[in-house]
């Protein structure tokens, strides 16, 4: 009786779900500072730039950027997935992102499923509620991530 009641009633069902998910995956920020040049992401545990590159237009100019990033504090700075890059929109569409504040729109370099680095954009779709489509582009700017 109880599931077919839920099923026909979709509130009950939505409150049931509410009540079976865990509290950490309904609320609550995944984003933290981490000083004054870097966030980290609390659920995957990465560490992103807080400030996004100048636009870049070419591999030479990504490779050099990243070199020079990597004779910093931390020496494993690289360019991101594509799934990370759109998991890490996800966050600030849903404002979980806390305190951090960062520029996200335009294009950004990450890694294709190859390693190769291509310039794309996940641009918010036109759905009901956010939705995001993949934009392959020609230049962009880099916001590195490190494990």
């Amino acid at each position: 009786m109880f599931p077919l009641l839920v099923y026909r009633h979709p509130v009950l069902l939505l409150l049931v779900l509410l009540i079976l998910t865990p509290y950490q995956a309904l609320a609550g920020d995944k984003l933290e500072l981490t000083g004054s040049a870097f966030f980290k992401d609390t659920y995957s545990q990465h560490m992103w730039q807080l400030d996004r590159s100048k636009r870049i237009r070419n591999i030479r100019d990504i490779n050099n950027y990243l070199v020079t990033l990597n004779q910093g504090q931390y020496s494993d700075w690289r360019l991101p997935s594509k799934q990370e890059l759109y998991n890490l929109f996800a966050i600030f569409d849903h404002k979980q992102n806390g305190e951090v504040k960062a520029r996200m729109e335009g294009y950004y370099w990450l890694t294709d499923d190859k390693g190769n680095p291509i310039a794309g954009s996940w641009e918010i779709g036109d759905q009901c509620g956010p939705s995001r489509t993949y934009y392959q582009g020609k230049s962009g700017y880099i916001r590195a991530i490190r494990p």
